[in-house]
């Protein structure tokens, strides 16, 4: 006979949350999916972390039946892994305390269930900004083990490069504080190789301290929107990546692609200036308006934190979107040309563009688990998951052009998919990683080299 699911420690009876509790709706799907857990639980201790994993390792490994961990901090994972069905979620939303250590160097410790919006407004009294996504109901713990890409990443780089140090729970149920100095291929292996060798319970960061002169406002940035529409889409882009490479690391920029009529395409595009109203902003935003014809155009200044909503959403499930996505170092015509195709049917959400390089591309290669950092631009297609294996089948030619994939950006789970996400070199030591800090396999719910 397997161990009894519900046999808990007593630390972990406390914070266990089952189906039959009128809480398990709340807990139990993440964006993208409704979840089908036997068992929840809300850790608020990373002795309890500890406890959870080696509960689930004895469950896992003390019965026949597959049983499903996985590890959810703020429930956005497009992936959807933070959930699953007959399994058990361990739920890090109530460690999410936000700290700043250090104000004049910039490092701040944050928990793992803490959300990106609440960081940004956190950080905002102490004139600090943290690289981080462009959501802000997403969750640290997910993101900063992944990647991470938002509004500033040409600007300050991914948020994993912006981990300084970290505390991770391996799977034997062991605490571990690292960084470049402490376990530092540990350090390397969390930065961008995903969940796979534990759960990262806490990130210290290097966040960047803003001077400004405005005292309006504390963290400026200038968010510019723009609605264009295209007759010549490969011009278009060779004319949007110029630009972009090359005005400042200060700008950022995010297209979302889509079939307009008559044979042209509708671009809404949001331009990010990192800072103030400069004569140079002005200069690089202006140029964005001559890149095609435009119908629509605001430019507004703000606060960085002002950018993230205080959402706090429940979160269902719902969210009917699948997404595939590429790293690229340019998009040839004939690439172009594969991209019209993709928003013919009618199961289209759009094609995203997002400009990376800048200080992107300022890392090595093998500076952490990113691997891609020759890559100038990711090309996500989104479409309705209903229709995901002919979208798959669509998106193929630019997958095979592409250096990789960002896996966390990537709804695709399959084995083909995850070979994608890591060079080879890159892979090979994650898979090294994972036999020292792993070797029975309890963290399965994530990508694995």
């Amino acid at each position: 006979m397997g161990k009894n699911l519900y046999e808990l420690p007593h630390s972990l009876k406390e914070i266990a949350i089952f189906p039959e509790d009128p809480r398990y709706d709340t807990v139990r799907s993440n964006d993208y999916k409704v979840g089908q857990p036997k068992i929840v639980l809300l850790a608020e201790t990373e002795e309890q972390v500890s406890e959870a994993i080696t509960y689930a390792a004895s469950v896992k490994h003390g019965q026949e039946a597959p049983f499903p961990f996985s590890v959810r901090s703020g429930g956005h994972g497009l992936s959807a892994t933070s959930v699953n069905d007959g399994g058990l979620i361990l739920d890090l939303s109530n460690m999410n305390q936000i700290t700043v250590v250090d104000k004049e160097k910039g490092l701040v410790r944050i928990q793992s269930g803490a959300l990106w919006g609440d960081v940004a407004t956190k950080l905002h009294a102490d004139h600090l900004v943290l690289s981080s996504g462009d959501h802000g109901d997403t969750g640290v713990g997910g993101l900063a083990v992944s990647g991470g890409m938002g509004t500033v990443v040409r600007a300050m780089g991914l948020t994993i490069d912006c981990v300084v140090g970290a505390t991770i729970i391996t799977a034997d149920g062991e605490k571990h504080v690292v960084d470049a100095a402490h376990e530092p291929e540990l350090f390397w292996g969390i930065r961008g190789g995903g969940g796979q060798f534990g759960v990262v319970t806490e990130f210290l960061f290097q966040a960047d301290t803003v001077v400004s002169t405005n005292p309006v406002f504390t963290t400026p940035i200038i968010v510019q929107t723009i609605s264009y529409t295209v007759t010549d889409l490969f011009e278009f882009i060779q004319a949007w990546h110029g630009w972009f490479k090359q005005a400042s690391n200060q700008l950022t920029s995010i297209m979302l692609l889509n079939r307009g009529a008559d044979q042209t395409v509708t671009v809404q595009a949001r331009n990010f200036w990192y800072g103030e109203e400069t004569p140079q902003a002005k200069e690089v935003l202006a140029q964005a308006l001559q890149l095609s014809d435009s119908t629509a155009n605001t430019e507004v200044a703000m606060n960085y934190a002002d950018f993230f909503p205080d959402e706090h959403a429940r979160i269902e499930g719902k969210n009917t979107a699948f997404g595939k996505n590429t790293l690229v170092a340019d998009i040839p015509y004939e690439i172009v040309a594969e991209m019209e195709k993709l928003l013919e049917p009618d199961f289209v959400y759009g094609i995203e563009l997002r400009a990376l390089g800048g200080a992107v591309n300022e890392k090595t290669s093998d500076f952490n688990a990113w691997s891609f950092r020759d890559a100038e631009i990711m090309i996500a297609y989104w479409f309705n998951k209903d229709s995901a294996a002919e979208a798959i089948q669509l998106f193929q030619p630019i997958l095979e052009f592409g250096q990789g994939v960002y896996g966390a950006y990537s709804s695709d789970t399959s084995h083909e998919e995850t070979m994608r996400v890591w060079s080879v070199p890159t892979a090979n030591k994650l898979r090294g990683l994972k036999q020292q800090y792993d070797p029975m396999n309890v963290f399965t719910e994530n990508r694995e080299a």
